[in-house]
C-alpha cells in the first residue's frame, strides 16, 4: 500500500515537473526543480479528550520528494510527498516504577504549499496538507515489563485520512541546497476513545532538515 501511494504521488509530481520544464528561463531560480529533503521531526500532541493525559516531545523522521514550480520571481508552488513520523511520548511513574510510553504514527503526507520569496535566500511556505495514516508502532517499558506492538490501525475509532495545515521557512544555502523548518498541525483529531491506550488528540509536529534541488 505504501509503495503504491508513494509511486503514484511521485509520478504525478514528475509529470508536473516535465510539463513546467518545457518553458525555459534565463534565471535558473525561475525554472522548475525537483528534489528531495529529509530531517528531524519533533512531535507532540494537542489534547482534545482527557486533559489528564500529558506528553513530552517524540523525536522522529521526515523525508521525501519536493518539486518547485515558480509562478514568477516572488511566488511559487511547492508540492511535496513525504514519509512522516508523528505521535507522542509519555513518561512518569507507576506501581512498577518509572515508565516510558511511545506511540509513533507512520504517515504519508502530501502538503500543497505556496512559497513566497522574501529575498534570494529566504522564503515562506504555507498551505494545506493531506495525511494518510499507514501504521502505528507502540512501545511501553516499565521496570521489567515491556512490550512493542505494530498495528495497521483497523480500529474504526482511529482516523486514517486527515487534513491539516503547514507553515514554514526555507533558507537557500545556494542554488540547489536549502534548510527548512516547518510547523504542521492536524485540523481533526484521531477519534480515539479518550483512554490512555487510544487517547483523542491532534498531531502537531516541528520539522527541521536539509533539502536538495536537482
Amino acid at each position: 500500500m505504501l509503495s503504491k501511494c508513494i509511486t503514484a504521488a511521485l509520478l504525478t509530481l514528475t509529470i508536473s515537473y516535465s510539463a513546467f520544464s518545457q518553458d525555459s528561463h534565463e534565471d535558473s531560480r525561475q525554472e522548475p526543480h525537483i528534489g528531495f529533503k529529509g530531517g528531524l521531526s519533533i512531535a507532540t500532541m494537542v489534547r482534545t479528550g482527557d486533559q489528564s493525559i500529558s506528553s513530552t516531545p517524540l523525536y522522529a523522521f521526515n523525508g521525501g520528494g519536493v518539486i518547485l514550480l515558480p509562478l514568477g520571481k516572488v511566488i511559487a508552488l511547492q508540492p511535496e510527498v513525504l514519509f512522516s513520523q508523528k505521535g507522542y511520548r509519555a513518561t512518569g511513574t507507576d506501581l512498577t516504577g518509572n515508565y516510558d510510553y511511545r506511540r509513533v504514527s507512520n504517515c504519508l503526507d502530501i502538503p500543497l504549499l505556496l512559497r513566497i520569496n522574501l529575498s534570494k535566500e529566504l522564503g515562506i511556505v504555507a498551505g494545506p496538507q493531506y495525511s494518510y495514516l499507514l501504521s502505528t508502532n507502540t512501545t511501553f517499558k516499565s521496570g521489567s515489563v515491556s512490550y512493542q506492538q505494530t498495528v495497521n490501525n483497523d480500529n474504526s475509532n482511529i482516523t486514517k485520512n486527515t487534513f491539516g495545515g503547514v507553515l514554514g521557512l526555507d533558507i537557500n544555502l545556494n542554488d540547489n541546497m536549502f534548510l527548512y523548518g516547518r510547523y504542521t498541525i492536524d485540523f481533526k483529531n484521531n477519534n480515539g476513545d479518550g483512554t490512555s491506550s487510544t487517547p483523542a488528540y491532534k498531531n502537531q509536529v516541528f520539522q527541521v532538515g536539509l533539502g536538495f534541488l536537482l
